[in-house]
C-alpha cells in the first residue's frame, strides 16, 4: 500500500548534480543589495574581508543622512556596520522593514562599474566589532591571513 504524503510539498528538496547548494558568490552583474519577503539575517559582503551575517533581532538602530542616500549605521549589540555610498535610501528602506537579505560592497576587481547612475551602489562597508567582540575581531582577522585551498 502506498501513503501519498500531504507534506511532500512543503519539505526542503535535497540538492542534486543539476541543483547545486546556493553559494554567497552573488551575481555576475553588481547589485548593492537584495531583497526577500522573509529574512532573520543580514549577509554583509565585503570586498576584501569575510561575509558577516547578523541577526536583525540584533540590530537596535539605523542611522543615516535622510533624503541624501550616501551613507548609513547598523548599530548591532555587538557591532557596528558603516556603509559609504550613492543612492542608498532604498537600501535603508529595505533594512528598516528588515526585507534587505544582503549589502555590497563594490568590487573592481570582480564587476564591472554599474552604468545606471541612480541605481544604489556601495563604496566602502566598514565593521566595527563594539569591546566585548574582540574575540570576533581577532578571528576575523586571522581568516583574512589563510590562503583559500
Amino acid at each position: 500500500m502506498i501513503m501519498n504524503d500531504p507534506l511532500a510539498q512543503f519539505r526542503k528538496k535535497q540538492p542534486t548534480r543539476e541543483q547545486s547548494p546556493p553559494t554567497d558568490q552573488g551575481p555576475e552583474d553588481y547589485l548593492a543589495f537584495g531583497t526577500k519577503d522573509r529574512v532573520e539575517r543580514l549577509r554583509v559582503r565585503r570586498a576584501a574581508a569575510p561575509t558577516r551575517s547578523p541577526g536583525y533581532a540584533y540590530l537596535l538602530d539605523i542611522s543615516y543622512d535622510g533624503p541624501f542616500g550616501t551613507n548609513f549605521v547598523l548599530a548591532y549589540t555587538f557591532l557596528m556596520v558603516l556603509v559609504r555610498g550613492k543612492n542608498l535610501q532604498q537600501v535603508v528602506t529595505a533594512l528598516e522593514l528588515g526585507t534587505c537579505d544582503f549589502i555590497q560592497e563594490y568590487d573592481p576587481d570582480r564587476w564591472a562599474k554599474p552604468s545606471d547612475a541612480t541605481a544604489a551602489f556601495i563604496e566602502s562597508i566598514e565593521v566595527v566589532v563594539k569591546e566585548s567582540g574582540d574575540g570576533v575581531e581577532e578571528a576575523e582577522k586571522v581568516s583574512m591571513t589563510r590562503k583559500p585551498h
